[in-house]
């Protein structure tokens, strides 16, 4: 049984395309400008917020993308009470699917999506549907993360290690989500054993966290206008910039810091040596290669769309193992009928 939703209406996926629904049809439609009736946030994180979008549309989201969302200077207006169901995807706090009732199975899109979230970050498994929009973050084959449990393992070792040497350590991720990530694993190890700091930027989304029970400790706050480090052995949690800019260079000389960086694109060979970090581990918050494809056997798509990261590549896989799938451009205006 399909829900009764009005005979025409729109919600924009986050920043790439628009599901507009007339008269019995559905389309999946970017690069457009038409007017819109709800708008998703799948999650809190810049690239996923358009306060354009924000301005004339209808926001449907979670109570905790909404806090988050309004700390990152995003006004929005929440749907009340919320016309789909939203399912949790494990990427962040708050962050969540959509799925839209059709007549025929069903349309979900994933947001951003993580098979394998850290422990605290709930997600749901998700239902047999017609269509699947799944972001391809990691859609490459060779895109593969450690086993979870084995790649924390690695992380406490060579905190561990590098506490042992004596020597201070900046831990950088990004500001939400992967900051917050880290404290939750790594602060039952510093906690006690060194000094630890966290950057100013970090400190209000740790504040949301905590308002939904997540355990991050607290710590001294550091800001490079105002606070000094000590000498000795430290942790900082500081956001995910090069390491080869002014001030973390002036980090590395006065304190002989340990850079280290956690990001699933460090699987890239590029990745450390660009963001100039000592050290570097595929920690992340999306599903890899494996995940996506796990994400597809779950819901047994008749029609695919895959956006974002290696959507062309992942779409070829799927082709290759006989899904109907096609990769979508959001800056190229095309109306597909789903």
């Amino acid at each position: 049984m399909s829900v009764a939703y009005p005979n025409s209406f729109s919600v924009k996926l986050d920043r790439f395309a628009t599901l507009c629904f007339k008269d019995g049809e559905v389309f999946l439609e970017t690069g457009s400008e038409k007017s819109l009736n709800y708008l998703f946030i799948s999650h809190a994180h810049f690239d996923h917020l358009n306060r354009s979008d924000a301005r004339r549309a209808v926001a449907v989201c979670s109570e905790e993308t909404l806090l988050l969302s309004t700390l990152r200077g995003l006004e929005v207006k929440r749907a009340e009470p919320n016309p789909f169901t939203l399912l949790d995807s494990g990427h962040i706090l708050g962050s969540k699917a959509l799925f839209v009732e059709t007549d025929n199975g069903g349309i979900l899109y994933t947001g951003d999506v993580n098979t394998s979230p850290v422990e605290g970050i709930p997600r749901q498994g998700f239902p047999r549907v017609h269509t699947l929009i799944i972001e391809s973050n990691y859609g490459r084959p060779s895109l593969v993360f450690p086993p979870r449990r084995q790649l924390i393992r690695e992380i406490v070792d060579y905190v561990g290690e590098t506490i042992r040497k004596g020597r201070p350590m900046v831990l950088m991720g990004y500001p939400l989500g992967k900051s917050q990530h880290l404290q939750m694993i790594l602060d039952p190890v510093l906690q006690g054993v060194v000094e630890t700091y966290v950057s100013q930027s970090i400190t209000g989304y740790n504040n949301v966290y905590r308002l939904f029970s997540l355990g991050i400790r607290g710590k001294k706050v550091f800001s490079p206008q105002s606070s000094e480090l000590p000498d000795g052995c430290w942790a900082l949690y500081y956001p995910n910039v090069s390491g080869r800019n002014a001030f973390m260079q002036l980090i590395k000389r006065k304190y002989g810091a340990v850079f280290i960086g956690f990001s699933g694109r460090s699987l890239l060979s590029w990745y450390g040596e660009t963001l100039g970090v000592d050290k570097a581990f595929p920690l992340s918050d999306h599903a890899d290669f494996n995940g996506l494809m796990e994400i597809v056997r779950e819901t047994n798509p008749e029609k695919v769309f895959t956006v974002h990261g290696f959507p062309e590549e992942f779409s070829r896989e799927l082709r290759r193992l006989g899904y109907d799938s096609c990769s979508i451009r959001p800056s190229v205006e095309t109306s597909l009928r789903i």
